[in-house]
């Protein structure tokens, strides 16, 4: 009986390390052998889409609000970075991004992705708001990925990066934490400008990327990996336009976070006034978003979000019920303005 527990526990060991592996592309088996080395049982990944040569009509008629309900799905489970709902996440995300005819921006060898680790992390809860601190074991890490995939313009030098972070906090006492707000609304904004680009027609001047972070909630830890160790050089990067939490609160009403004033704030900035927005810079008061690692690096980045963001935040009650779907709607119409001030 004593053996058939550990062997148990071995076999529920070796699932939770290579569960989250068994949805994403099969390149990463190649990644995941150089970084922890062969297992001892070959892993069988199914292929990445190939990125279409022709968009998909189904795709590109998609909504924002489409994209939120898929992301907060029960199967999702809550997208934490590193677990099966977050590789499930990226899994649709990549056929997003293939079905666009965007071109992989990710590592050479995995296309559309780019892989990282993630130390492990405590759940704890503060002024009822569940987040994350530093675990105990930081040598042993967990498998996690950006996705990246460009629309290339005619200086495919320069690069107007828009962003938004698909993870969110998981499941926790039994509860699912759906986040609709942070961020699949960030999501859903980011797809739902580039969708539209795409309907016009038009080759932008720049080359737009769009990129989904993961571990945001961990410490932008996915938006670091990536300034760190980038797939195309940070000087191409001319701004960062990154969305988090944009659907709730007043209509209208919305608030940037930057390091100071730069292109990027001040195309956002203009585009919400076009729109009879308001979009102003406001302290982070200790919060922060992906933004935060390209200021790191002088890049001029700015995050929109809803000025009243922290309503029912990492809670269980963000669900798509509290999303204003006009919200949403204006904070595309924001960056996709501010998007052709900078790349058309």
């Amino acid at each position: 009986m004593q053996t058939r527990r550990v062997f148990l526990k071995t076999l529920l060991g070796l699932g939770a390390i290579f569960l989250p592996w068994s949805i994403f592309p099969a390149q990463w088996g190649e990644w995941i052998k150089k970084e922890i080395g062969h297992p001892s049982v070959e892993l069988l990944l199914p292929s990445e889409p190939k990125p279409s040569t022709v968009m998909n009509s189904e795709s590109l008629n998609r909504t924002a609000m489409d994209d939120i309900l898929t992301l907060t799905t029960p199967e999702m489970q809550g997208r934490k970075a590193g677990s099966v709902g977050e590789a499930k996440a990226a899994d649709y995300l990549s056929s997003q991004l293939s079905m666009l005819g965007l071109k992989p921006m990710g590592d050479p060898k995995t296309g559309f992705f780019k892989a990282f680790t993630i130390p492990p992390v405590i759940e704890t809860k503060v002024n009822e708001r569940l987040t994350f601190r530093p675990g105990e074991n930081r040598n042993l890490r967990t498998p996690s990925a950006d996705l990246l995939g460009g629309l290339i313009g005619e200086n495919a030098s320069e690069v107007i990066l828009l962003s938004a972070h698909y993870d969110h906090l998981g499941i926790f006492e039994g509860q699912v934490y759906p986040g609709a707000n942070d961020n699949a609304s960030g999501v859903g904004c980011i797809l739902d400008v580039m969708r539209r680009i795409l309907r016009e027609g038009k080759i932008p001047k720049r080359t737009i990327v769009i990129a989904f972070w993961s571990a945001e909630e961990m410490g932008y830890v996915g938006s670091l990996a990536f300034v760190r160790t980038p797939s195309f050089s940070l000087n191409q990067i001319k701004a960062v336009l990154n969305a988090d939490t944009v659907g709730n609160g007043t209509i209208g009403d919305f608030a940037l976070w930057s390091d100071g004033e730069n292109i990027a704030v001040q195309a956002v900035r203009q585009a919400a006034s076009n729109c009879g927005a308001s979009a102003l810079l406001t302290p982070t008061g200790g919060h922060n978003s992906d933004s935060v690692s390209f200021s790191s690096a002088n890049i001029p980045a700015v995050t929109i979000m809803a000025r009243d963001w922290l309503n029912k935040n990492h809670t269980p009650e963000d669900t798509p019920a509290l999303l204003r779907p006009d919200q949403i709607h204006l904070a595309s119409q924001i960056l996709y303005k501010a998007v052709h001030t900078l790349a058309f």
